[in-house]
């Protein structure tokens, strides 16, 4: 029982750690029309949001010092404001060996989640908590962030326990601050339950 015990210890201090250095698994997605939105690279695979490729014109990741064009996608779903539907591109990247996982679990209500994301094409990175606020709708579950996450932070990850908990879809903030919705917190953001992402991919599998 000692030995579990201490073994529970070492894998979740290791990802915490992990959390501390989550960033390099973070990508900024680099496009011809300099659209902005970001990612992150789960095992073998890169995950971001639908829509921040269906705005972007040849996108592209730089992995391991490569540009890696975003073509193929296993999963891809442009569905924005259909809270039963997705958002969400996922593409195979062969022996990315990224030791991030997706969660099987949605987070509850006050959970603290950490959310980190390159802006402005990869120049301004930024990290922050999002609260679990209790609000779920269909596939998608919202927090209120401690700092104001726009456009370019879409498709980024949420992180709570060191796995990867959720993709960011929506936020209420415009790049000029103001609220996209006066009704909600101009800090509310919108995610994609990554329990949905595994069980598309699950599906994908099971047509191949």
């Amino acid at each position: 029982m000692l030995v579990a015990i201490i073994l529970f210890l070492i894998i979740n201090m290791e990802k915490i750690q992990d959390i501390t250095k989550m960033k390099q698994y973070v990508l900024s997605i680099i496009s011809d029309n300099y659209n902005e939105g970001c990612g992150v690279m789960v095992g073998d695979m890169f995950i971001t949001a639908g829509h921040v490729i269906y705005k972007c014109i040849n996108p592209s990741i730089r992995w391991n010092g490569k540009k890696i064009p975003l073509i193929n996608p296993i999963v891809f779903h442009n569905d924005e404001n259909i809270s039963e539907s997705y958002d969400i591109a996922v593409y195979s990247v062969p022996n990315a060996n990224s030791p991030l996982v997706l969660s099987n679990i949605v987070p509850e209500k006050d959970d603290v989640l950490k959310s980190c994301s390159w802006r402005m094409l990869g120049e301004e990175y930024v990290e922050c908590n999002a609260v679990v606020n209790g609000l779920k709708e269909g596939n998608y579950y919202a927090a209120d962030t401690d700092k104001q996450l726009k456009s370019g932070s879409s498709g980024s990850p949420v992180f709570l326990n060191g796995e990867v908990v959720g993709i960011l879809c929506a936020g209420n903030c415009n790049d000029d601050n103001t609220p996209c919705n006066t009704e909600w917190p101009l800090n509310l953001c919108v995610f994609l339950s990554s329990k949905v992402i595994l069980g598309l991919l699950g599906t994908n599998c099971g047509k191949q």
